[in-house]
């Protein structure tokens, strides 16, 4: 039987060795199999508290969790992206695409149905981290994991959902990643949000984003959508650390 350093530092090489590339290209990243347990019980634990939150304020929301293409066409991408920051394939309508966004909203249209609704998925993204590279040392990757909540609303409703989901999402991340954390004014507002606050984690001395939240003004012109964004690979590498220590 294997001592409790000795599984400890079992441990702490595998999951360093996930947390490089393991290719020779930067930004690209595995992930063992502890790891993969950590974001899927993150993934379960945030869906619960979303939908608990939403449901507490209001009965009629409504849920739906769906799993759009990783391939996407072209014309779906937000103007936000140019070409210059997404992945392009020889086949000029396609691209990888760079949130998931886009096929949330387009599964949401598909229901149909009344508002409030809450359409979510997890899976993965790719952006050319041209500005200032992607590396394992700043949890910045080319291909990496997203977690999205859009929740749609009427206009003029009543009731603050951002405010209480960013309440319940900070403090879950907070818990989970063991670290302190903080919302911010985010430094940058895209063209479809009217509002954008970030949650932080104070992580190696250093604050880093782990999840944006935006009032989004660009699913109908009756609706309004508190989004929440998270970004797995940043949870789970603070998670997993702080498990090690």
């Amino acid at each position: 039987m294997r001592s409790g350093f000795e599984t400890r530092a079992v441990l702490h090489f595998r999951m360093k060795m996930m947390s490089e590339a393991l290719f020779l290209h930067g930004g690209l990243r595995f992930w063992n199999e502890e790891e993969i347990k950590l974001r899927e019980m993150f993934i379960d634990r945030a869906s619960f508290i979303v939908r608990k939150t939403l449901s507490n304020m209001n009965s009629a929301w409504r849920f739906a969790r769906c799993e759009g293409p990783i391939l996407h066409p072209r014309s779906e991408i937000s103007s936000s992206y140019d070409d210059d920051d997404i992945f392009v394939t020889n086949h000029k309508d396609f691209c990888l695409r760079a949130e998931t966004t886009p096929s949330s909203y387009a599964y949401a249209r598909f229901l149909r149905g009344k508002f409030p609704l809450c359409v979510w998925q997890a899976g993965i993204s790719s952006r050319r981290e041209n500005t200032d590279g992607a590396t394992a040392a700043k949890l910045r990757f080319n291909n990496f994991w997203q977690l999205e909540f859009q929740c749609i609303y009427t206009k003029g409703t009543m009731a603050d959902y951002r405010k209480n989901l960013i309440s319940a999402i900070e403090n879950e991340i907070s818990w989970f990643t063991k670290c302190e954390t903080r919302v911010i004014n985010s430094d940058r507002l895209p063209a479809y949000s009217e509002s954008t606050l970030d949650i932080e984690c104070l992580w190696k001395d250093e604050w880093k984003e782990v999840a944006s939240c935006s009032i989004r003004n660009d699913f109908s012109e009756e609706c309004l959508v508190a989004e929440i964004a998270i970004g797995l690979d940043r949870v789970v590498t603070m998670a997993a650390i702080k498990i090690l220590d």
